[in-house]
């Protein structure tokens, strides 16, 4: 069937402005976006740190700023929103502005968060752009000095041979210094007692003092206590051995084939513009390339990422500990 000719001339033409249109806006926000891209950052940056002043996530942060500062030449303020096992900072950090402007220094709890709480509000991988990995730090075995087991392979048949006298402190449940060790108890077949505090300082204070008689806990949380002879070091949940503690076999050396580490990673809200995270995750990556830069952080490894690896990684963390912390029936609600 024939049509009217100019009406099909008059819709060809209605077409093709639609498309013009269609285009126009399209380009327009990728030139929109690349735009601010180049003028970002205008103002000072957010960075958000979802724990108390003077940890080692406050101090990641503080060189991370340091360094965004010096390169764009406008203000880093790092901002402590400690609570509730980080969600109050990381919440905050979800809603707010996607423009760049705040940013967020996330640890291992974003990804055992989900599994830990029954509900949360906000998403861990869907309300954020995930900019770059920062930094890692493996867990160890620290003990009290007067501890027999001087090796993770005493330690496991100590366990074995005394079942359920053994006790342990960590920074607390569902901590992934108390994960390890859990996992731990599951790969060898052990049983061990988790005594619970309220962070990593007191545990490491009594097994200083012998009240308990190991602690898991990451590399610098304990690095300079170990050095000054205050506690031994059996074991450390890296691939390999770590520079902080060269003479420390690994999980792996000694037979139980268990890697893990505490990790930070760079996050923004979601929706922040692509070209302000690749902005970002490239000054990020070029910072950790800088010799040196984590002489203040001992026992703790700088390290930068895509965001799409520091995505997928966080992913399969959260695969990763959701079974351990369901076969453990952990809750903190």
């Amino acid at each position: 069937m024939k049509g009217n000719p100019a009406r099909l001339i008059g819709r060809s033409f209605a077409l093709a402005f639609l498309g013009a249109v269609v285009t126009s806006i399209f380009f327009g926000e990728v030139v929109l976006a690349q735009s601010s891209a180049d003028n970002y950052p205008e103002k000072p940056i957010r960075i958000i740190v979802p724990f108390a002043p003077g940890g080692s996530v406050d101090l990641v942060a503080r060189i991370v700023g340091q360094k965004f500062t010096e390169a764009w030449g406008q203000p880093t303020i790092v901002e402590t929103r400690p609570g509730a096992g980080t969600m109050i900072g990381t919440q905050a950090t979800a809603k707010a502005d996607p423009d760049g402007y705040t940013l967020m220094v996330a640890v291992s709890n974003h990804a055992t968060n989900p599994s830990l709480h029954a509900a949360m509000a906000y998403d861990a991988l869907k309300d954020f752009e995930f900019i770059s990995m920062l930094a890692r730090a493996p867990v160890v075995i620290y003990t009290y000095p007067k501890f027999a087991p001087t090796n993770l392979k005493e330690l496991i048949a100590y366990a074995k041979e005394k079942p359920g006298t053994l006790s342990f402190g960590s920074a607390g449940p569902g901590s992934m210094t108390h994960l390890v060790a859990e996992q731990l108890k599951i790969q060898a077949g052990i049983d061990m007692t988790h005594v619970v505090y309220r962070g990593g300082t007191p545990s490491m204070n009594d097994a200083m003092a012998g009240q308990i008689p190991m602690t898991f806990a990451t590399v610098s949380q304990a690095l300079q206590q170990y050095h000054g002879g205050l506690l031994s070091a059996l074991a450390v949940s890296s691939d390999k051995r770590y520079p902080a503690l060269p003479e420390v076999p690994t999980f792996k050396e000694q037979g139980v084939d268990l890697v893990a580490s505490e990790w930070y990673v760079l996050l923004a809200p979601a929706k922040t513009p692509k070209p302000i995270v690749d902005k970002l995750n490239a000054e990020v990556r070029r910072m950790m390339a800088i010799p040196n830069l984590g002489d203040r952080l001992p026992g703790i490894e700088l390290i930068s990422s895509t965001p799409e690896e520091a995505k997928n990684f966080v992913a399969s963390e959260i695969a990763r500990w959701q079974p351990v912390i369901k076969k453990l029936g952990l809750k903190l609600d």
